[in-house]
């Protein structure tokens, strides 16, 4: 059978300390919910539908917050993707220790390597 090489993007050094982190996520003193962040490769479709190939690769981080709080400040499940052109801001405010979810500003605790681990294998994310 075929196999296809897909080439690799070029690694983003911006996005270093966030390739397997984890934080807990604050509103104010009190701890609501996990953040977990790993960086994936993307890679976007291109050409018309009978001859559809995917190019451009490049790393993104993805994000998953799971809620600790027994209130509904968050949603039980939240992830998503950050997209290249917000990539800027976002790294930005994680640097600054700030998540900013549904017009509402968090703080961020980021965790230690093991702390971020477990975090990630509680999410279902294994290392690669």
């Amino acid at each position: 059978m075929f196999t296809r090489e897909w080439p690799q993007p070029p690694t983003d050094v911006r996005l270093a300390p966030y390739r397997r982190a984890a934080a807990r996520l604050m509103d104010g003193d009190e701890q609501i919910g996990v953040l977990v962040i790993r960086v994936t490769t993307w890679r976007w479709r291109d050409g018309p539908f009978w001859r559809r190939r995917r190019g451009n690769p490049q790393e993104l981080p993805e994000w998953a917050l799971s809620r600790v709080a027994p209130d509904g400040r968050l949603p039980d499940v939240e992830g998503g993707i950050i997209a290249a052109g917000g990539l800027d801001e976002e790294l930005a405010d994680w640097s600054a220790g700030i998540f900013r979810l549904r017009g509402r500003r968090f703080s961020l605790a980021w965790l230690g390597e093991e702390e971020a681990d477990a975090a990630h294998d509680e999410h279902g994310w294994t290392i690669d």
